[in-house]
């Protein structure tokens, strides 16, 4: 539930090609649905997939925080081209491969903090649904079925085609003259099942064994999860054509009801300004980023970014993040530290971070502008714990970290204890710093003794030694703390 009432929610439709206020189906107004085209499971995850997971896990929360009930459906494609390739070079069933990666999937997703669909459905389980969905299409005039055992969609039925991406058939055509046209009564025509045999790949149907095309799965697993008509369909802008368009004739043909409303679509991501390849040696998956940073670096990467925006990653990049995270994490056990005896107050539904973070997110889930917002409580936390400690303040502070542990929930950041994941932060900076904790150590205590000999130039050249190498030292009522020096790398 909300922490104070959100404004409407405005969303950038690619349909509509405008930004417009979102509006539930529901006569109510209080459910949304959304469909998110999934992975392939032919191969481990890539940061690529993450940031599409976790930009609509994010939105999920988002309208889940401002009081909707949302039902969730994020698709596996199990059954697929590029399966049955990868597991035949791996002498194993397509329907192993795709087990063992959807496992991977699993483990890869829960390790960045994306929360499970409502509904993950299998192309493998919904072949029922889908061989139902054809037979309505070829019923409805706008499918047939070939000699061979395919059947294909019939583009030209569809007098509105091509409303997504703002393409015309008859542009299309032009660019397929040089393609085998076989048993399609038009070139444009795509398909909705193959005729095909591949053991654990292939299903018995009306029109002989085979397995489905690409385009008919989501139709059908939308409608079983979500009706004929829903909220929100999103994927990557890579998807907008042909796939998303397929989507919307078969499923309007075959259901006689409007689609999805609305349609988000991600930007891509490159690295350094290059596609992500593993021929150009910087195709990063998810297990190999976690063996360097840690997951809430991810993330924080990637919510710098509006979910409309390309994304380009480089290892600059993740470094900032790394630090700002640390500032954040740090801010946090300051001002912890502040309020133990108040611990627990809530923020007030007027909480001026409540009203800057639905402001941000209300315009189009601006994930950016939150981050600001959350960067300005950060810096208000950091003059509470630096000024003088009186009741009000220590009330004013209990608020703000009530606040922004609920902002922070929202974009699935700060879920760690904040001194642990402090100290896993300075410690993984270490290496690339060039210095170890013991020689931190031992300069503090030559700084220690320096000063307990009242040798101040000593002292000061020991900490002036840390210093640059990029390590800031603290004296609290503790002692001495370390920390990375902010200096060089300062939170946005």
């Amino acid at each position: 539930m909300a922490a104070t009432a959100a404004p409407q929610i405005l969303v950038t439709n690619t349909l509509t090609r405008r930004k417009e206020p979102l509006k539930s189906l529901d006569p109510a107004g209080k459910k949304i649905g959304i469909y998110a085209c999934g992975v392939t499971v032919y191969d481990d995850c890539h940061i690529g997939h993450a940031m599409q997971a976790i930009f609509f896990d994010v939105i999920r929360r988002y309208l889940e925080f401002s009081g909707y009930q949302v039902t969730y459906v994020r698709n596996f494609t199990d059954v697929d081209d590029k399966i049955i390739d990868r597991a035949k070079q791996r002498g194993i069933s397509p329907a192993k491969l795709a087990q063992d990666m959807i496992d991977s999937s699993d483990r890869d997703m829960a390790a960045i903090g994306v929360r499970p669909a409502d509904h993950q459905p299998r192309v493998s389980e919904m072949i029922p649904q889908i061989v139902a969905m054809i037979q309505k299409l070829i019923q409805n005039e706008a499918a047939y079925a070939t000699k061979s055992g395919d059947v294909y969609y019939r583009v030209r039925r569809k007098s509105d085609y091509g409303k997504l991406s703002g393409r015309n058939p008859d542009e299309l055509r032009s660019g397929t003259r040089d393609l085998v046209q076989g048993e399609k009564e038009d070139p444009l025509d795509f398909a909705l099942w193959k005729n095909d045999d591949v053991q654990d790949a292939s299903w018995d149907s009306p029109w002989g064994k085979g397995r489905p095309g690409w385009h008919i799965e989501c139709s059908a697993m939308s409608k079983e999860f979500l009706g004929n008509s829903f909220e929100i369909h999103g994927g990557g802008r890579d998807l907008v054509f042909p796939h998303h368009e397929n989507e919307i004739a078969q499923s309007e043909s075959a259901n006689k009801a409007p689609y999805a409303s609305c349609w988000m679509h991600c930007g891509l991501l490159t690295i350094e300004r290059q596609k992500m390849s593993k021929s150009l040696g910087n195709h990063i998956t998810i297990q190999d980023f976690l063996k360097s940073w840690t997951p809430e670096v991810l993330r924080l990467g990637i919510l710098q970014y509006h979910y409309t925006s390309n994304v380009d990653f480089s290892k600059a990049v993740f470094q900032q993040c790394h630090r700002r995270l640390l500032y954040f994490y740090e801010t946090l056990d300051l001002l912890r530290q502040m309020i133990p005896n108040i611990a627990g107050q809530p923020a007030p539904e007027e909480h001026w971070l409540f009203v800057e973070f639905h402001k941000a997110m209300s315009d189009d889930f601006n994930t950016a502008a939150a981050l600001a917002a959350l960067n300005k409580a950060m810096k208000a936390a950091r003059e509470l714990v630096a000024g003088k400690k009186s009741e009000p303040k220590i009330l004013e502070a209990s608020q703000l970290l009530a606040a922004i542990q609920k902002v922070a929930h929202v974009l699935g950041l700060f879920e760690a204890e904040p001194k642990s994941a402090t100290r896993e932060l300075k410690m993984r900076l270490l290496p690339e710093l060039g210095i170890t904790e013991d020689e931190i150590q031992a300069a503090i205590q030559r700084r220690a003794d320096a000063r307990a000999a009242r040798d101040f130039a000593a002292a000061d050249a020991a900490r002036g030694e840390l210093l640059t190498r990029g390590i800031e030292l603290r004296d609290g009522t503790q002692g001495t703390e370390w920390t990375i020096r902010y200096a060089d790398h300062p939170a946005p």
